[in-house]
């Protein structure tokens, strides 16, 4: 990978990253207003009890996204990044433009979801 494209896809890391945190923060803000929530009526818990079973979820997918773009940021350090995982050929730009934590190539990535 050229050294433009390697400051591009660092660049769009770094964006989703920063992206990320910022959504975490405000989950987590929310989670914690949710947690000092006063019990009321029961009908009113069980919406509290669900928006925070839906709140962890999302934080718990949020983390899951940041751990792919230290992991994408990682292999673009190491020289690794845009290679696929599973079969070592060049992942394509217009892939990794839109998904910049792609670890698979598209066939290979089918493979793995099927």
């Amino acid at each position: 990978m050229n050294r433009d494209l390697a400051e591009e896809f660092a660049e769009r890391l770094r964006e989703a990253r920063a992206e990320l945190y910022r959504t975490v923060a405000q989950t987590g803000d929310e989670l914690r207003t949710l947690e000092t929530h006063q019990p009321g009526a029961p009908g009113e818990d069980a919406g509290t009890e669900l928006v925070t079973a839906v709140l962890s979820r999302l934080e718990g997918q949020e983390k899951h996204e940041l751990d792919e773009i230290d992991a994408a940021q990682a292999r673009l350090a190491a020289g690794a990044y845009g290679v696929c995982e599973g079969c070592a050929t060049p992942i394509s730009l217009a892939r990794l433009r839109a998904m910049p934590t792609a670890r698979y190539c598209v066939p290979c990535q089918l493979t793995r979801e099927t």
